[in-house]
């Protein structure tokens, strides 16, 4: 008989169907006694009646067992009841990768946390003498905390013993993802088997679609061991030229081309990810996984901005100063009349030092030394600038001096002298360290 939601099997009630294997089907099961969720995976009734199929069933869960990993579900219980085996594992509350690539393309670090968590999980399993030989997006499950598991390790096998866990119906695993010595049914396989199967669901995740899709299965194992993988950059060319070289060295025909295991994979992909000059952009062409589009990508680079922008930016500044100006000549009548005031009175001084300058330039040097009233002569003060009557000979025409007409300085103290200013305008004018020549140039043309 088969079991059915709400039926219990040993402590373990059936609460929900929430997956079928190659080897058997898994319930959602609550343990009352210990108040604890768990997966049971149930052998399929049209197994038990084959005791070599059961005896592989065992050689999966001690093999499983043996497994103590962060990232691999690992194996609570195994029992049987009424010629039923299962196993009992942990229960993972969440979703699997398969169903988070169908919301859309992942992230920049979602990528590395798959390259890291299955990565991690699979080169462990490799030194503990194990192949997984199913690895595929389903197979990822990602919890709610969003720690990645690898599950499913029903086609594993013990490459030392060479102890096969196959049954007949899953001995090629899943088209997509197989390898081609997998899929032609080689033996002596070993974790470049793996390296492989890793290769592929990384492609899809970056790429956005399998390297091989076809409408059968013979079709699709036809290509994998024939058909090289078409390059990454020819359908998605924001993928870097880095990574698309770890992906075709993964995805290579003969294991001899491959990375020898996962450690180097993981490093070589991660190194390439890192550095890569153009990481996979959002802005990518439209590509489709399940129905998902892959319109959107990785995160782009770091952009600089060009001086035409940068042009543009400084042009909005400067109209922001000269309305802001403008503004406060407008709101506060008397402003204009004493930034006049003040910068004729700048001139002046200005025109007096230059004159005094000349004076004393010109004046031939004492034959002996001055008396004190000589010495107060010449501390004279500046010479008064209304009698043009009688102009002195020594003296220039002089230019206003520029720097001290458009210094941004005369400005912001005539604006902080005046009390009836808006104190958000005072603000924007004395923050305007950069004034432009051009406004206070202008302001000596004023009336």
């Amino acid at each position: 008989m088969s079991f059915r939601v709400g039926e219990n099997i040993g402590p373990y009630q059936l609460l929900e169907r929430i997956g079928e294997g190659g080897m058997g089907t898994v319930f959602k099961a609550y343990h009352p006694l210990l108040d604890r969720y768990v997966a049971l995976k149930i052998i399929h009734p049209a197994h038990r009646e084959d005791q070599n199929f059961i005896a592989r069933f065992k050689r999966e869960a001690r093999l499983v067992a043996k497994l103590d990993h962060a990232n691999i579900v690992p194996i609570h219980d195994y029992a049987e009841q009424e010629d039923h085996s299962y196993l009992v594992m942990k229960f993972i509350e969440g979703s699997t990768l398969k169903d988070r690539l169908a919301q859309g393309p992942l992230s920049y670090d979602e990528v590395l946390q798959v390259v890291d968590s299955v990565g991690s999980a699979l080169a462990y399993a490799h030194r503990q003498g194990i192949l997984h030989r199913d690895i595929k997006p389903s197979n990822v499950l990602i919890g709610i905390n969003g720690t990645m598991y690898l599950a499913d390790f029903g086609l594993a096998r013990v490459t030392q013993a060479e102890i096969s866990t196959l049954s007949s119906e899953s001995s090629l695993g899943t088209p997509h993802y197989v390898s081609p010595e997998q899929a032609m049914g080689k033996g002596g396989l070993d974790e470049r088997t793996d390296v492989y199967s890793f290769g592929v669901m990384l492609y899809e995740l970056i790429v956005g679609q399998p390297p091989f899709n076809a409408e059968t299965g013979f079709a699709i194992i036809h290509d994998q061991i024939y058909t090289p993988p078409p390059l990454p950059r020819t359908l998605n060319p924001n993928v870097s030229e880095s990574v698309e070289q770890v992906l075709l060295k993964a995805l290579a025909k003969d294991p001899n081309n491959r990375f020898e295991n996962v450690d180097q994979m993981v490093l070589a992909f991660k190194n390439a990810w890192l550095n890569a000059n153009n990481p996979v952009q959002r802005s990518a062409p439209s590509l489709t996984h399940h129905g998902a589009t892959f319109n959107e990508g990785l995160p782009a680079a770091k952009k600089s901005i060009s001086p035409k922008k940068r042009h543009i930016e400084w042009l909005y500044v400067l109209v922001g100063i000269a309305l802001g100006i403008g503004l406060a000549f407008s709101l506060v009548p008397n402003l204009r009349g004493r930034l006049m005031a003040t910068l004729k009175s700048a001139r002046i001084s200005a025109t007096s030092i230059e004159i005094t300058l000349t004076n004393s330039a010109t004046t031939p040097a004492p034959e002996s030394t001055p008396t004190n009233q000589e010495i107060n002569a010449t501390a004279t003060p500046i010479p008064k600038l209304t009698n043009t009557s009688a102009p002195n000979p020594t003296v220039q025409p002089t230019k206003p001096l520029q720097n001290i007409l458009t210094s941004p300085q005369v400005i912001t103290t005539v604006v902080n002298q005046t009390t009836d200013i808006p104190p958000v305008i005072k603000t924007v004018i004395n923050q305007a360290t950069d004034i432009p020549p051009i406004i206070p140039s202008a302001l000596p043309s004023l009336p």
